[in-house]
């Protein structure tokens, strides 16, 4: 067979059961696009827990009833309503603020917990040391720009570390790196207060976040758990406060943002 007749015929054939790539040739997708996941800082959920099965619990969420499975290996911190008067030197940081012309931070949200032989352990996530700025924050998630690229509040600060001295309302915090920086907490402002939990904590009607991945069966691999009080009617509120990171080690993990 000549090559002429050998590439009509292919063409035809195209039409009928395709040759070669004929469904690329064709624009027909033979690959589903992969389902989002949830990853990063976005994945998990958040509910009043109603059920514990072993490792297994069961949150009743504003979508229904969600699975979460925790492991030996899940870090589980317990949260608390606190003052600016419960911040004091040698206790870790995490102040969410707004800066000022001149560069002056005064705090909008700031989370505490205890430091671990004196150090804030490694790692905020998402940002940097003390002073930084995140990527994203709860209060003031920025909006796409017409490029579908997020666009940062310049004026959303972050000051992150250990507490090395307080002054009426002023905090001084001394970086991991190093940095210090300081920060007005308002008087008024709720202190949240984070400290290690375990697995006996986790009971019938508590509040709990659950940071991880889903697996195929849309259940939550948490890789951390947040128990958190209800509120005054003794539901579950849940903010994107916290969408940042919080310390390691200490039982300071962080508050995921919740991905649904």
């Amino acid at each position: 067979m000549n090559i002429p007749t050998k590439l009509l015929l292919c063409v035809s054939a195209i039409a009928v059961a395709g040759c070669g790539s004929a469904s690329a040739a064709t624009g027909a997708a033979t690959t589903p696009t992969p389902a989002r996941t949830g990853r990063g800082l976005g994945a998990g959920t958040a509910g009043q827990l109603v059920q514990v099965n072993g490792n297994t619990l069961i949150l009743s969420t504003t979508a229904g009833d969600a699975t979460v499975d925790y492991s030996s290996g899940t870090t589980i911190t317990s949260t608390s309503t606190g003052s600016p008067g419960d911040i004091v030197v040698g206790a870790c940081v995490v102040i969410v603020g707004q800066k000022d012309a001149a560069g002056a931070v005064t705090a909008s949200s700031v989370r505490l917990s205890k430091s671990v032989n004196g150090s804030c352990a490694a790692g905020l996530r998402p940002g940097g040391g003390a002073g930084g700025s995140p990527r994203a924050f709860p209060s003031n998630i920025p909006r796409p720009s017409s490029s579908g690229v997020p666009t940062p509040n310049p004026n959303t600060a972050l000051v992150a570390g250990l507490v090395s001295a307080v002054s009426g309302t002023t905090i001084t915090v001394t970086s991991t790196a190093g940095a210090t920086q300081s920060a007005t907490v308002p008087t008024t402002l709720s202190v949240t207060e984070s400290s290690p939990a375990t697995a006996a904590d986790l009971t019938v009607d508590s509040c709990v976040r659950a940071v991880g991945p889903k697996n195929a069966g849309g259940a939550v691999q948490a890789t951390a758990l947040t128990i958190q009080p209800t509120d005054a009617g003794g539901s579950c509120t849940f903010t994107r406060a916290g969408g940042f990171g919080g310390f390691g080690g200490g039982g300071g993990g962080g508050f995921g943002g919740i991905g649904g």
